[in-house]
């Protein structure tokens, strides 16, 4: 697109504009729709500065310039905090400012920008480190340079801003890079750049160079560290408070260790404001000049007084106010070339104008998904002589709009070099949000989201993860096989005649100490259950007793499970008719675009009531992705059939609210809805009742009151579940006796593990939801010491924009006295309590107001874990925070930023109170939850055990804590599937570990320990390998030994194998009985390799292989040997 369009090729008085501009005359432009406004700055030559009064209206603005133009285009994002000081915070925003900096800095055409981005301090010179391959650039060096700019060094890059180093490998996941990149150097060279799936580990296309943009803004320059230092002392001496001087204390100490913080932004001379650093001879687009003032003053007055409130707690420095550019440089930019662009004619307010141009234009009609109406509008543009471009979005609606426009007779031409040769339609598959019709140019835009009902944008659909396994590192708890669980000491390397190995070593009950070679630690697991479990006791065969029960109960589970999917594959159930077209208008009304999963989770429900059997389908995913719009579409199908459904909900908030959602997505098509819960009068339930009986009422929502006897159906033909398992034992059972006729759906926000969902396909259908909402925002994290006056601030400006406030304290005991503390804090606003110790009707009674907006704070326990979806509360306060475990904090951050609009989430600390090494870790760790961060893996982990023990009962879950979830899902997977595999024991003479040269990091040591023995298949070995290889190069013999010993051992295994033997006499294969040798695999190798092999009787059958040059050869012959049997499998 770079050039197509032009000021010389369209006609009226754009080639003037654009004549005017390039004068150098201030220019007001009015007139213009939004859409027409991007069209104009995306014809301006030079570089362009476009401003807007908020983060919306720039990013649109980003999308649609660089659509236009084919320009490079950075969009430049507001940091969310600048006064207060944080110990740590989220980094998303700052990273995405750093980026688009970076951007700008490199040669960027656009820089896009909200007023208040606009306003907050920039670096003059932000650090950028190139790197090119072929090119020299010193290792250590540049890692001291990367530290120094924000850096932070880990074992394994999991997030932006971190890098690893191995030998001659960086690992380094730019601020700037969607994807981690690793870094070979050869001695001081480049050797090779090469980008990576953080997820997958998979390899991308090498790249020849590559720009990695600092990770802070925070750039001191020469010696300004120390007078930065000196600076912060001389404050600490004229501190007014000891609330300020310990906070000043804190920051200088952070600095010292050298940590950087943005809190000492305006003492530093290379932190300006961005027009102090943009050339002069930089255009700016002012987008909207009275609504940019506007946004501005209220930005500098909420930044002032904040200021003034926060300075009277000790919270911001004198220096402080200084975090916003001075208010007279952001009031006037008559020193640049400038452009309003305005809808209505009015003040400039930031310069004045030489040149007035007003233009019209006419937005493009709205065609949401009606092709008719487009193709008339079509033909009716041809015959007058119109060029159209229509912007489809994506790939496939492009082809699709072009074999229709062929159906149509409408010849769709390819897009020309420039807007003079376009003659008829051209067809685009980039996207465009909303067009234009330029009737003096003859020229019609069409939008993706005019002509589609639901715009469908560019954009990364995240990667569904696997599952979650660990290996278990010093310290924490494993469960092994056979012993039970144990603590893991340590590694121990023990030399002997036959070579050198490494053992894991674990401590029981008792002291005793069990050393388990690495080779063999696919027996061990990372212990996750509940709380810290009991040491199990070595001997007396405690843990196989355990293990027994377990397994016992698994074989009745299992047993359970079958019948009751066999009996409900002969059950007979209703046919839903297809009802295609009316299902594909119901859906496409969904003013959101359908995330991949909910769009398969619809269709496997719909398939299911279609297909004649009684549906039991559980649906899981997080709240607010989109499982209850799921939900609607099935109880659409079964309305539009004539039948009547009924959602059922745990608490009568919850039913309000989904009764709320189903009314207005269902008003428009005739469904009618009623609740059934006790804020019903008994003239309205008694109404109810009768619509439920004589077929009146099409959907009810309500609680477990729904289960009572005077509640008759005319013609129940689906029942939805939310949150089975918050039932009580009498109403599951009353659902019981529903589910045998009737179709269910239940739904759940407890994730699942990957194993289990597939250890029961087949025998349970599930479906999942793991992708959120395009529209969702990260959650902004802070962790904060707690002072009252950062608990003020945030819980006011949160309630400044309109928002709620949750503030989890977690003592029952003394939670009123709190509420009553904060009342006097915050004495403006409206508070009210929920803890479950409450009556239930005042527990209900409470959220409920809080959910209709009676009250703006709502000071709560942990039992909000699971609460309801609360669009509104975008702001959490978690008091004493280091006292919760990671899995709390991360699902009561979840708690917050369901809507469009950007939360926060502070985790506060008592400063007085000293804080153990492992709360800290947990408070860092919830800095990193990404996708991929380790943190989030742990928590994660520990809420798809939850989720496996609402699957499978308490009981069940229950038994995951005596064995750990991973010993557990395996006995689970032996008993459905009926094929138990029994360990092979190994006594192998041979060299075989990793070296600490070869990988430095004792948890990388584990981790690769836990991969390798975990390798079942070929795959899985050229897998491993080609990802230590990349990761820490060659693979030395030591290593290659351990990953021979890994196939070997899987190739062995579903042939019976007892004990594999390896020393200075050959190998051996040891078989629990003659029928084991019976296979005929085994007899066509025994003849094929006759040369190398025997046969011994004497005890246990055993063949023999003859001694090679070590004992590394002689595990590849047998590993040949068996590979060569599998192959008549």
């Amino acid at each position: 697109m770079r050039g197509f369009f032009s000021f010389d090729a369209l006609n009226g008085d754009y080639p003037l504009l654009g004549a005017a501009v390039s004068n150098e005359i201030p220019v007001a432009v009015s007139g213009v729709s939004d859409a027409q406004k991007y069209f104009i700055a995306s014809l301006f030559a030079g570089r362009i500065v476009y401003l807007t009064a908020d983060a919306l209206a720039a990013q649109r603005a980003a999308e649609a310039i660089r659509a236009l133009s084919g320009k490079r285009v950075a969009l430049l994002a507001p940091k969310d905090e600048v006064l207060t000081y944080r110990k740590a915070g989220s980094k998303d925003a700052l990273y995405k400012r750093l980026t688009a900096l970076a951007e700008w800095q490199a040669g960027a055409d656009v820089l896009v920008a909200d007023i208040e981005a606009a306003a907050q301090l920039v670096p003059a010179r932000l650090p950028v480190f190139h790197l090119e391959t072929g090119k020299e650039r010193e290792m250590q060096t540049l890692i001291g340079e990367l530290t120094a700019a924000g850096y932070v060094r880990e074992y394994s890059p999991e997030s932006r801003g971190a890098f690893a180093v191995r030998g001659d490998v960086l690992d380094i996941w730019p601020v700037n890079a969607e994807h981690p990149v690793r870094i070979d150097f050869f001695g001081d060279e480049v050797e090779s750049i090469k980008p990576y799936d953080e997820v997958t580990g998979e390899r991308y296309e090498k790249c020849s160079a590559i720009d990695i943009a600092a990770a802070t803004d925070v750039v001191f320059a020469a010696g300004e560290r120390e007078r930065v230092l000196a600076a912060l002392r001389a404050e600490c001496r004229r501190a007014e408070s000891s609330a300020a001087f310990s906070r000043l204390q804190t920051i200088a100490e952070d600095i010292e260790a050298g940590n950087v913080t943005d809190f000492i932004l305006p003492l530093l001379e290379n932190s300006r404001d961005l027009f102090s650093v943009l050339p002069r001879d930089t255009l700016l687009v002012l987008d909207e000049c009275k609504l940019m003032r506007d946004k501005l003053e209220g930005l500098y007055k909420e930044h002032f007084e904040r200021f003034g409130e926060l300075r009277k707690g000790g919270e911001v420095m004198s220096f402080s106010s200084g975090q916003l550019a001075p208010a007279e440089r952001m009031e006037n930019f008559s020193d640049f070339r400038t452009v309003a662009l305005q809808t209505f004619s009015g003040n400039t307010y930031f310069f004045q104008p030489l040149r007035l141009f007003s233009f019209t234009s006419t937005p493009a009609r709205r065609y949401l998904g009606s092709l008719p109406d487009l193709i008339t509008d079509l033909k009716a543009w041809k015959r007058t002589g119109y060029r159209v471009m229509l912007w489809c979005g994506t790939p496939e609606r492009a082809q699709k709009m072009c074999e229709t426009l062929s159906e149509e007779y409408l010849p769709v031409r390819p897009l020309p070099a420039k807007l003079q040769e376009l003659a008829d339609i051209a067809v685009l598959e980039e996207p465009l949000e909303k067009g234009f019709v330029l009737h003096e140019n003859k020229l019609a835009v069409i939008g993706s989201a005019d002509i589609f009902p639901k715009a469908a944008g560019a954009r990364r659909i995240r990667r569904k993860r696997g599952d979650l396994f660990f290996a278990p590192e010093i310290g924490d708890y494993a469960v092994h096989e056979t012993y039970g669980v144990g603590k893991v000491t340590g590694v121990e390397r023990i030399e002997t005649t036959d070579g050198t190995k490494e053992y894991v070593s674990l401590v029981y009950k008792g002291g005793d100490v069990l050393h388990v070679p690495v080779e063999q630690m696919d027996v061990l697991s990372k212990y996750m259950g509940g709380d810290d479990p009991a040491l199990s006791k070595i001997g007396g065969g405690e843990f196989e007793r355990v293990k027994a029960r377990v397994r016992a109960s698994l074989k009745k589970l299992a047993f359970d499970l079958k019948a009751l999917y066999a009996e409900r594959q002969e059950k007979k159930g209703y046919v839903f008719p297809d009802y295609s077209e009316e299902m594909d208008e119901f859906i496409a009304a969904f003013p959101y675009e359908d995330t991949p999963d909910q769009a398969a989770s619809t269709q496997e429900i719909l398939a299911d009531m279609r297909s004649g059997k009684v549906m039991d389908r559980l649906l899981c995913g997080d709240v607010g992705f989109g499982k209850t719009e799921v939900a609607l579409r099935a109880v659409y199908l079964c309305v539009l059939a004539g039948r009547q459904a009924a959602l059922m909900c745990p608490s009568t908030v919850l039913s309000e609210q989904h009764f709320t959602t189903a009314t207005e997505r269902m008003k428009e098509f005739g469904v009618r809805v009623a609740c059934l819960n006790r804020f019903r009068t008994d003239k309205e339930t008694a109404e109810i009742l009768r619509g439920l009986e004589n077929g009146t009422v099409d959907l009810v929502v309500g609680t477990h009151r729904l289960l009572s006897s005077d509640v008759k159906f005319r013609d129940l033909g689906l029942l939805v579940l939310d949150e089975e398992q918050r039932f009580g034992v009498e109403h599951k059972e009353k659902i019981k006796n529903y589910k045998r006729d009737v179709d269910c759906l239940t739904m759940t926000a407890t994730p699942i593990p990957r194993t289990l969902h597939l250890s029961l396909s087949g025998i349970r259908d599930i479906s999942t939801i793991q992708t959120p909402p395009h529209a969702r925002l990260p959650v902004q994290t802070y962790v904060a010491e707690e002072t009252e006056t950062l608990v003020r601030d945030a819980i006011v400006r949160e309630i400044a924009r309109g928002g709620q406030v949750f503030v989890l304290y977690n003592r029952v005991e003394s939670i009123y006295n709190y509420a009553k503390r904060l009342s006097e804090i915050v004495p403006e606003a409206r508070i009210c309590v929920a803890h479950g110790r409450m009556d239930k009707a005042a527990l209900e009674k409470n959220v409920f107001g809080f959910y209709r907006g009676e009250y703006d704070v709502l000071v709560t326990t942990t039992i909000i874990e699971n609460g309801i979806d609360l669009p509104n509360a975008n702001t959490l306060v978690v008091i004493d925070a280091d006292r919760l475990g990671i899995s709390q904090l991360y699902q009561l951050r979840g708690r917050v930023g369901r809507g469009t609009r950007l939360a926060h989430a502070y985790f506060t600390y008592k400063p007085e109170r000293v804080m153990t090494s492992a709360a800290a870790e947990r408070l860092k760790a919830i800095m990193q939850f990404t996708e991929l961060g380790s943190g989030y893996k742990i928590a994660m982990r520990d809420l798809e055990i939850r989720g496996a023990g609402n699957v499978l009962g308490a009981e069940q879950h229950g038994h995951m804590d005596k064995v750990g979830y991973e010993l557990y899902a395996k006995i689970l997977k032996e008993e459905l599937t009926g094929e138990r595999q029994e360990s092979v024991d190994l006594d192998i003479k041979a060299t075989a570990y990793i070296p600490e040269q070869y990988v430095e990091s004792g948890a990388g040591r584990m981790d690769c320990y836990k991969q390798i023995a975990d390798i079942r298949t070929l795959a899985d070995y050229k897998r491993v390998c080609r990802s230590m290889e990349e990761t820490y190069g060659p693979l030395p013999p030591e290593t290659l030994n351990l990953l021979v010993i890994a196939v070997l051992k899987s190739y062995a295994a579903p042939f019976g194998v007892r004990k594999i033997t390896v020393g200075r006499k050959g190998g051996a294969l040891e078989f629990p009985s003659l029928s084991s040798l019976g296979d005929k695999g085994l007899a066509a190798a025994m003849e094929k390799f006759a040369g190398s092999v025997g046969l011994d009787m004497t005890s246990a059958p055993v063949i023999t292989f003859r001694p090679q040059a070590d004992g590394g050869k002689t595990m590849i012959l047998m590993t040949k040997f068996l590979k060569f049997a599998r192959s008549f499998a």
